[in-house]
């Protein structure tokens, strides 16, 4: 028979060396969970600014469209009252412009009246159904930006002159020859954009 002195030892962990690596294996998940998060959260963040611009580059292109696709075309507001083709202040403007959408082809004009305005924290795009305006016509609405703490515009006229409003004081000229707009958002600052409006023939 062997004596037990000669029998191979087994071999294992000790509870304290079960412990320590355990909390070792704690220490290294916590940092490990620690940075995974950090980046996940700046990961949201730059989608969230990205989803934000895209957002800012959607409503000054929108403008950017409109204000291309300008008609000489007055029309009559509710009151009965003639407003020319643009019609502008340094906080808003309404003007009308072509390639109103008509794949059905409607019997309408392929005109529209649309205007742009800040109402509280939200820059909105307005368009009438109807070129001249009864009493009870009431514009749709569309929410462009949420987050706008200002919105500014400025006209040009074709010597370069700057006005607030437009048709500007003393100057004969139907429509500016540039504008410039001007958007603040919350957390993504001031964008300012020079638009240049296209020559266009009247519209009998």
């Amino acid at each position: 028979m062997r004596s037990p002195s000669l029998q191979p030892r087994q071999s294992g962990f000790t509870l304290l060396e079960v412990v320590v690596s355990v909390a070792l294996f704690a220490i290294i998940a916590a940092l490990a969970y620690g940075g995974l998060d950090s980046v996940l959260r700046a990961r949201a963040q730059m989608a969230e600014q990205a989803a934000a611009l895209a957002r800012i580059q959607f409503a000054v292109g929108q403008i950017e469209r409109d204000l291309r696709a300008i008609a000489d075309r007055p029309v009559r507001d509710a009151q009965g009252q003639s407003q020319p083709a643009l019609f502008g202040t340094s906080t808003g403007f309404e003007l009308s412009r072509h390639g109103y959408a008509n794949a059905l082809g409607a019997a309408r004009a392929e005109i529209e009246r649309a205007s742009y305005r800040r109402q509280q924290q939200n820059l909105l795009r307005l368009r009438w159904p109807v070129l001249d305006r009864a009493p009870g016509t009431r514009p749709d609405e569309v929410e462009l930006l949420t987050g706008v703490s200002d919105f500014r515009l400025r006209y040009f006229s074709r010597n370069g002159r700057e006005y607030d409003r437009w048709p500007a004081p003393g100057n004969t000229e139907l429509r500016p020859r540039r504008v410039e707009v001007e958007i603040e958002v919350e957390g993504l600052g001031r964008i300012r954009r020079l638009l240049e409006l296209p020559e266009i023939e009247a519209i009998p």
